[in-house]
């Protein structure tokens, strides 16, 4: 029996530790102090004049989306290839998420599609940095929330991320980039904004109100967070220097046109490292893999009804992307691991 090589492993340590340890003893677990905090260093590393706190990702989004003004019977632009939380923030105001195409080199939101499709109903876009690359932000004309889940804390184009959009949102989830367990953040330059989400994640002693729930976070996860951001620098480059291993040792036997590396750039973040399989379907990749002793995945499950807008490459992307196993605490072991299996099943599917 090989042992497996998880496709995705927490980076943590003492400090972790120690910061929860803290806010337990401290008595103060709800929404407090160390919530504050991260509110302030969130805001200072995006640029932004506001930061504020929520329990989720999905909340961040769905709460983004109530400042917009997005209403029942509007629209709501999301990437064709993008997690299912997008559709859901849209739904959960009583709109329509309309699914648009994807460039085909970094798999992010297409300007274009979002261009064709938008309607006179259109009230926002949500552009994913998909896998850690910066999604194209220009030429949209309806207010855009940048979904910064897979990437924050470098510039791009001499803007931070989070700070490229109306709105940036952030997720905390346990094996996002920067990790909390859950929990998430709306980033804003606009006053507005930010007081709604306030007034919006707490539904205590204010009026009943459907949209009004617990979207609050509490101390623990702020303390995960806080220590998660002090080592972000080291953890961006460990997962930088482990996708160029995996560049040198897998650029010749990308020549036999098996599968396509991940595109490249000196601005993104390496959150995941997505081969393009040309030949062979992901989900039979992803199982020849597993019995070798490597946990790769499917990146995104397509969520998007029958009758959606046709999106090409977003159709290329949920038949053949898969995502190796990267992270900060990968040991060379493993990574050693991942390329003699992935180079082992690429020479038989040629052979085939």
């Amino acid at each position: 029996m090989h042992k497996i090589v998880p496709h995705n492993r927490l980076t943590f340590g003492d400090a972790e530790c120690d910061a929860v340890l803290r806010v337990v003893r401290s008595g103060q677990w709800a929404q407090g102090p160390r919530v504050e905090e991260l509110e302030n260093t969130l805001a200072q590393m995006a640029g932004v004049k506001h930061a504020v706190c929520v329990a989720s990702g999905l909340a961040a989004l769905r709460l983004s989306l109530g400042a917009l003004k997005v209403r029942a019977g509007d629209s709501v632009l999301v990437p064709a290839y993008s997690c299912v939380a997008l559709a859901n923030s849209a739904m959960a105001c009583g709109a329509a998420p309309v699914p648009v195409d994807i460039e085909g080199a970094f798999w992010t939101l297409d300007p274009k599609s979002c261009v064709q499709l938008a309607s006179a109903s259109t009230r926002a876009a949500i552009a994913v940095n998909t896998f850690g690359a910066p999604a194209d932000v220009e030429g949209i004309s309806v207010p855009i929330i940048e979904d910064c889940a897979h990437a924050f804390g470098i510039t791009v184009a001499g803007k931070n991320f989070g700070s490229r959009s109306t709105v940036g949102v952030l997720s905390f989830y346990a094996t996002k980039l920067i990790g909390g367990g859950e929990g998430g953040a709306v980033l804003t330059n606009s006053s507005e904004i930010a007081s709604f989400v306030k007034g919006s994640r707490d539904y205590g002693d204010q009026p009943a109100d459907a949209h009004r729930m617990n979207d609050k976070m509490n101390e623990l996860e702020a303390a995960l967070v806080l220590s998660q951001l002090k080592r972000l620098p080291e953890m961006i480059t460990a997962r930088a220097e482990i996708a160029e291993r995996y560049v040198d040792r897998l650029a010749d036997a990308e020549k036999n046109h098996i599968f396509r590396l991940p595109a490249r750039s000196t601005e993104r973040i390496w959150y995941r490292f997505a081969v393009e399989m040309l030949c062979v379907p992901a989900e039979k990749v992803v199982r020849d893999l597993l019995s070798l002793g490597i946990h790769a995945a499917i990146p995104v499950t397509d969520w998007r009804p029958a009758g959606s807008p046709a999106a090409r490459n977003a159709d290329r992307a949920y038949r053949s992307l898969v995502s190796l196993p990267l992270y900060p605490t990968l040991t060379q072991e493993e990574q050693d691991a991942v390329v003699n299996a992935f180079l082992k099943l690429c020479e038989g599917y040629a052979r085939a």
